[in-house]
């Protein structure tokens, strides 16, 4: 972790940037206690496309979070975003700043966010991780030309890439990923990792970011949130997850099953794969569903039926 930049009235600004479910706020913890070991003072910025923040949840209450919900601050939440940045500068003047990104979000928008004319004096050129599922990238073109092209662009644009899971990725597959990641232009360096380890990485500070030619906001991308009145059958969630279509790309929220009624799991589920982690808080069960043209009314009759039996 790069000590503070050499202009002390400037942040430094990190953006994590990456498609959902690659494993942004597991990096954003660990770069927290980074910043925290090396006498940082840190602040975290986190945007959630839906109306209910599940990731600043998990970072506890002795850091300063600021969340941006219910849109993405790479279009409809920029003006929010450089509102925030000002607060932070004027209310809490931290050392570094670090945003975790919607997993829709392209990062050149929210640098350009980070870049508005008044916080010039203020903020640094940001840096950006990107961070992947090296598996998933590599399986991309499953997805709608406009997804596969913004999961492309998220790294083209990141001047360090985290490939996570990489213990899963076959030599050849490796190989792969590495000519593709480094033959873009503007090379990033590339950090092959699992659970988003980042032992030896250098963030560079004020590094100039090279943007070409037109991005893609991915405009088909909605979510819905669904809170549940107590527990749930694990057994029936595995028959809903097993029926969801291709189109559902994440779900993340907190659930307690019947089995253990008393326990609150933080619930994940992406590319076909659910997690289920013990949390030690009582958090709200509700749940967040992220897909391309989602069918709300059908998904809602589905849950209700999954809710009350």
């Amino acid at each position: 972790m790069s000590q503070r930049n050499e202009n002390k009235n400037k942040m430094a600004v990190t953006i994590l940037t990456g498609f959902l479910g690659s494993g942004k706020t597991t990096l954003l913890q660990r770069l927290i206690l980074k910043a925290k070991d090396s006498g940082q003072k840190v602040a975290i910025i986190m945007n959630e496309f839906g109306s209910f923040d599940v990731d600043s949840k998990l970072l506890g209450d002795d850091v300063s979070t600021q969340s941006l919900l219910n849109g993405c601050i790479c279009c409809s939440l920029k003006d929010d975003i450089e509102v925030v940045l000002h607060n932070l500068y004027h209310k809490e003047n931290p050392d570094l700043v670090l945003i975790e990104a919607t997993g829709i979000a392209h990062p050149v928008e929210v640098v350009d966010a980070c870049q508005n004319p008044t916080l010039i004096d203020k903020v640094e050129m940001p840096s950006i991780i990107g961070v992947m599922d090296g598996k998933r990238y590599l399986e991309r073109t499953r997805y709608t030309k406009q997804t596969k092209h913004l999961m492309e662009e998220q790294m083209l644009y990141s001047h360090i890439v985290v490939i996570n899971k990489s213990d899963a990725l076959s030599a050849n597959e490796r190989e792969e990923l590495e000519q593709s990641l480094l033959s873009f232009k503007h090379p990033p360096k590339l950090h092959f990792t699992n659970y988003s380890n980042i032992d030896g990485i250098e963030i560079p500070v004020n590094e100039v970011l090279s943007i070409e030619g037109k991005h893609s906001h991915h405009h088909g991308i909605q979510s819905m949130n669904y809170t549940f009145s107590g527990p749930i059958d694990m057994q029936l969630l595995i028959q809903f997850l097993r029926q969801l279509p291709d189109s559902i790309l994440r779900i993340k929220g907190f659930l307690k099953f019947d089995e253990e009624p008393e326990q609150t799991y933080l619930f994940q589920y992406a590319f076909g794969v659910p997690q289920y982690e013990p949390e030690i808080m009582n958090m709200p069960l509700t749940i967040v569903i992220i897909g391309e043209e989602l069918d709300k009314a059908h998904l809602r009759n589905k849950l209700d039926m999954l809710n009350f039996s």
